[in-house]
């Protein structure tokens, strides 16, 4: 709970007033292949500085979280943790979603952050959200992705899962450090080897003189990943940070059979 708290304040973070047109966009459908069954979703704003708004704020931030209905154990948790986000949000110090930066025109809320969702993977067994923070720069707009896969069964019913986890690499009495470790290699060899292939048939425009350091920066495997609805794992790494803004989020997907093959024994 605490690693996804973090990873929305970090959304929250590269996205500063001084650009305009904030945009509002509707939530995807969930996906429908037997897991959870989605109710209303949380919403709320904020309007800064404190004590601003509609009118009068310089920054605006709206956030969107699922809500599950049920009983059940996985059901309870998970709702838990989006309310506890949402709260989160709801609280937060001017400082800790605005820090440093100077209202560039006081009375336009359309400067601002919109926080939303999009389920990926609703399954018995699997429930992996992919959150988004949007704002709009100019006449594009930026967009930042955070993703939590949720345990719906098994010994972690009701929990966020790391990577190593949700490969099954990861049990309660395990080597929880090799099997992290064990994981990520797995993948920066595997996301590695795509970028090579990439870069050398001009399919995309990465930075010149691009070393696995500059990958190991930019991706952390364990977080930066959600499951699609075929139950492929996609390892995503924020725009610009390989290649040039343009280039987009940068997307590298991969079967569960395709990453467990290459399991050491």
């Amino acid at each position: 709970m605490k690693q996804l708290l973090c990873a929305l304040a970090a959304l929250c973070l590269l996205f500063l007033p001084g650009a305009a047109g904030f945009a509002a966009r509707a939530e995807a459908p969930a996906v429908d292949t037997g897991g959870l069954t989605e109710r209303k979703p949380m919403t709320g704003q904020r309007f800064f500085p404190d004590g601003a708004d509609e009118q009068t704020a310089s920054f605006t931030l709206r956030y969107t979280l699922p809500q599950f209905s049920g009983e059940s154990e996985a059901v309870t948790s998970v709702n838990a943790s989006f309310a506890a986000m949402a709260d989160d949000l709801a609280h937060a110090a001017q400082e800790d979603i605005v820090p440093s930066a100077e209202p560039s025109t006081v009375g336009s809320s359309a400067l601002g952050t919109e926080l939303s969702y999009r389920i990926t993977a609703n399954t018995a067994d699997y429930l992996s959200v992919l959150l988004t923070s949007r704002q709009n720069v100019g006449n594009s707009e930026a967009e930042t992705w955070s993703a939590v896969t949720y345990a719906l069964s098994g010994v972690y019913e009701g929990q966020s899962l790391s990577l190593s986890q949700a490969m099954g690499l990861e049990q309660a009495e395990g080597d929880a450090a090799a099997d992290t470790t064990y994981a990520s290699e797995l993948v920066y060899g595997l996301v590695w080897d795509i970028i090579t292939d990439q870069a050398a048939t001009l399919q995309v425009d990465y930075f010149p003189e691009l070393a696995q350091a500059d990958l190991r920066r930019a991706l952390n495997p364990e977080s930066d990943f959600y499951l699609d609805a075929d139950g492929n794992f996609v390892f995503f790494i924020q725009s610009g940070m390989l290649a040039g803004e343009v280039q987009g989020i940068l997307t590298f997907p991969f079967s569960s059979a395709e990453l467990l093959s290459a399991v050491k024994p």
